[in-house]
């Protein structure tokens, strides 16, 4: 059976909640917000993966690490192809570029294809948004990140993504 899946930074419950807010006050009418527990930012999506790979899709969670380091979401944006409202940072942090590169060269590694697109750092606040939002207010949100994720999409449900691992921010230690 294969499973819909992708690795994703999972925010906090108080950066959901400010999230969340931010929705109520500012999407308008016809514009689909995002269910508060399936916000988060996708590091890696996989697609169809055989659930038989599990086992070493969570193991490549456990082996790499997420540093701590703060996301600054500071931007609000609106891609017309999919109708989608996003918020995003303007400066990604060089520890999760890192990061982010590391997991796209063990998902290779793993022996499944490339993602053909480049990354583009993002929360999805909202669908079926025809236009951007003008004149709206967006304060930004520090992030500390402190938790990634590996999710599966189910369809239908709602919300949509169930973490399969989670795994913890961890400092990196040197030894000299």
């Amino acid at each position: 059976m294969a499973l819909r899946l992708f690795f994703a930074l999972w925010p906090d419950p108080p950066l959901r909640a400010a999230l969340a807010a931010w929705q109520r006050r500012w999407l308008p009418p016809g514009v689909q917000p995002t269910h508060p527990l399936d916000l988060h930012l996708t590091l890696r999506f996989l697609g169809q993966v055989e659930a038989a790979r599990l086992p070493e899709l969570r193991a490549l969670g456990g082996a790499l690490v997420l540093p701590p380091c703060t996301l600054r979401l500071d931007r609000l944006g609106h891609w017309p192809g999919p109708r989608v409202l996003w918020v995003g940072p303007s400066e990604t942090p060089g520890a999760l570029l890192d990061f982010q590169a590391g997991l796209e060269r063990a998902v290779q590694d793993l022996g499944l294809a490339p993602d053909p697109r480049p990354w583009r750092p993002h929360v999805t606040v909202a669908r079926k948004a025809r236009q951007a939002l003008v004149d709206t207010a967006f304060s930004p949100l520090e992030w500390r990140l402190g938790q990634w994720a590996l999710l599966e999409s189910r369809p239908g449900a709602r919300p949509l993504y169930h973490p399969l691992g989670r795994w913890e921010a961890k400092k990196i230690s040197h030894r000299d």
